[in-house]
């Protein structure tokens, strides 16, 4: 059997992730300042984020993205950058969440796939939480294709998404090293095109128990339609536990702002409930999720104001509010959608049943 923690034993059966047996359904933000090489800076405002997730948000889950390229900066590993996940960690499992660990390059030197370093360290990373099942590994954040093989979607794509290839290593090598650890934890794994789809992957699906695959439906243009959403990913929902791992909108420059954001954003809200499906909110940034540095207030789609998608880009202050812990600082403009997520969560968002 799965080991437990705090009285709660997760699994996955089926479709469904199950919390003592019975069907959990995760809902959370994610949290960043430890994908930075200046994290040292940023673990204050991580912490403040995951607690205003819990006591604000009514989170039953967060994910906390965490920097290989940091950890093994240091030969074997940074001892320091260890302690700091671990206290992230221990911060979320105290409020009673869930936590999903999610291995991010973008910040501290990209990659566009898995490599050995990837599997080292989920090496370090698994043994370290393989006794508690409520500590959940994501294995690579939004993987991406080289160049030569990318565009539309092909089975040697899933290929080497599953097997690796060339210089990537593979998620199925990932899920057999951290299986070797901890074999009941829970494990994600990201689709194609920056876990955008997973259209095409019931052939490649990987083995090892307990796996939940993870999309990042961000509004692109192919990717904008209850349509589109069931061919990349709410039709297999039905047959294989799907997690929304990752998904904001918001006014800025960034390619997934839609004019009809109020709208869409309802819609797609209403698309994750009737097809039961886990959400994980992009992010406490101002501007995004929140208005200001007290990291409660959401942001909002104002009536008969249009929803802008150009001008100042959320980009450019993503950091301050991962550096501030808490309080002050003026509001920030811009609309966005965390009125709705969080009217969504306080609807939908249960904690995990107890024994």
């Amino acid at each position: 059997p799965n080991g437990t923690s705090g009285g709660i034993t997760y699994s996955v059966s089926g479709r469904e992730i199950l919390a003592n047996e019975k069907p959990f359904v995760p809902y959370g933000i994610t949290v960043f300042g430890l994908a930075y090489p200046d994290w040292q800076g940023r673990e204050a405002g991580d912490l403040a984020q995951i607690e205003s997730s819990a006591s604000a948000w009514h989170a039953n889950t967060v994910r906390i993205q965490v920097s290989p390229t940091d950890l093994l900066g240091s030969n074997p590993y940074d001892p320091a950058y260890l302690a700091a996940t671990a206290r992230e960690i221990s911060t979320g499992r105290a409020l009673g969440m869930a936590v999903i660990l999610s291995a991010q390059y973008e910040r501290s030197g990209p990659i566009p796939m898995p490599n050995a370093s990837t599997e080292s360290f989920w090496r370090i990373m698994a043994p370290r939480y393989a006794n508690d099942p409520g500590v959940w590994f994501d294995l690579f954040n939004e993987p991406r294709l080289p160049a030569p093989v990318s565009g539309a979607i092909t089975a040697s794509m899933w290929d080497i998404w599953r097997n690796g290839g060339a210089s990537s290593v593979g998620m199925q090598d990932l899920s057999n090293a951290i299986r070797r650890y901890a074999p009941h934890n829970i494990i994600l794994a990201e689709g194609l095109q920056k876990a955008e789809t997973l259209n095409g992957i019931q052939v490649y699906l990987l083995t090892g128990g307990d796996i939940v695959y993870s999309v990042h439906p961000y509004f692109g243009p192919m990717y904008s339609s209850p349509q589109t959403w069931d061919q990349n990913w709410g039709n297999i929902s039905t047959s294989i536990p799907v997690l929304v791992g990752e998904w904001g909108e918001y006014e800025g420059r960034q390619k997934n702002c839609h004019a009809d954001a109020a709208s869409l954003v309802s819609m797609f809200l209403d698309f994750l409930s009737q097809h039961n499906i886990g959400l994980i909110a992009w992010a406490l940034i101002p501007h995004v999720l929140v208005t200001d540095l007290t990291l409660s207030t959401p942001t909002a789609f104002t009536p008969n104001t249009p929803f802008v998608c150009h001008g100042t880009s959320a980009n450019g202050i993503a950091g301050v509010a991962n550096a501030a812990p808490s309080g002050g600082g003026a509001p920030f403009d811009g609309q966005g959608q965390a009125a709705d997520v969080l009217a969504y969560f306080a609807g939908h968002s249960r904690p995990a049943p107890r024994s």
